[in-house]
């Protein structure tokens, strides 16, 4: 189960500046949306429900704070316990971060990895480590502005899919891990597809690149299906990992108060 949060987090979108006050209020989130998903492992032929992934968006007077937590239910705790934090501070003005953070822990591996953006200046300043207090500072320079892992995925959601033609390529750039990786990703059109618990709807399909490494192998292609509607929910992700495969299943969605739950495996 390790490095959970990759599987949802490494998604993407348009990093394109953005320079009014009125996009926020046009975006397909709001102040105080929570989602929620439910992380599934596959072990040989079983699909195993391990853990959940809760998103939330709060709206501050010059800032919107995206939040993530991942963990592992209390069941799975004793074979491998996850408990990973993640928050980003994106400003209103451009939708580009100016601040972010993650603290996992993910069995005996830690991580604390701090950066602080400055869009204008294309600087990076990152405090990175095992822990908060053996975190050692790092600066980088860079020729445009960049996304983190969260970030990224408000700014997916906020690009008018439905302009976007099958085959078109996205170009991606995110900051993490004191590394900027460029990457693509494939818009492979609409489709009508069955999602366990949710029944059939029209989605839009996409299969990012991965990042190789110890998590994801050369030429891996993870799926998303987000849904064809003015909030641009993913409602599924599917994705090879090391070993074997995992999934992320939507299980709560809530905007403006209301709460939709949707039925378990």
């Amino acid at each position: 189960m390790k490095k959970l949060s990759y599987l949802i987090l490494i998604l993407f979108s348009s990093v394109a500046q953005l320079t009014s006050q009125d996009v926020f209020e046009g975006l397909p989130y709001k102040d105080g949306e929570e989602i929620t998903y439910k992380i599934y492992y596959n072990l040989g032929f079983i699909w195993i429900g391990a853990g959940e992934v809760k998103f939330k968006v709060v709206e501050r007077e010059d800032h919107l704070e995206y939040t993530v937590t991942g963990k592992t239910f209390k069941a799975y705790d004793p074979v491998f316990k996850v408990r990973d934090f993640y928050i980003s501070q994106t400003s209103k003005e451009t939708m580009l971060p100016y601040n972010f953070m993650r603290d996992i822990k993910e069995g005996k591996y830690e991580r604390f990895d701090s950066i602080a953006f400055d869009q204008v200046d294309y600087k990076i300043v990152e405090y990175f480590g095992h822990t908060r207090s053996t975190a050692e500072r790092f600066d980088f320079e860079l020729k445009e502005v960049v996304n983190d892992m969260v970030s990224v995925i408000y700014h997916l959601r906020s690009q008018p899919i439905q302009t976007l033609k099958e085959g078109e390529q996205i170009p991606v750039r995110i900051f993490f891990d004191k590394e900027l990786f460029e990457l693509n990703v494939n818009y492979m059109g609409k489709q009508h597809k069955r999602i366990k618990g949710q029944g059939r709807h029209w989605t839009h399909h996409f299969q990012p690149e991965l990042i190789e490494g110890y998590v994801f192998k050369k030429d891996d292609l993870m799926d998303i299906w987000v849904s064809d509607d003015d909030s641009q929910v993913p409602l599924l992700i599917e994705s090879p990992i090391s070993l074997g495969s995992v999934k992320a299943v939507l299980t709560s969605y809530k905007r403006d108060g209301q709460a939709t739950e949707t039925d378990d495996y």
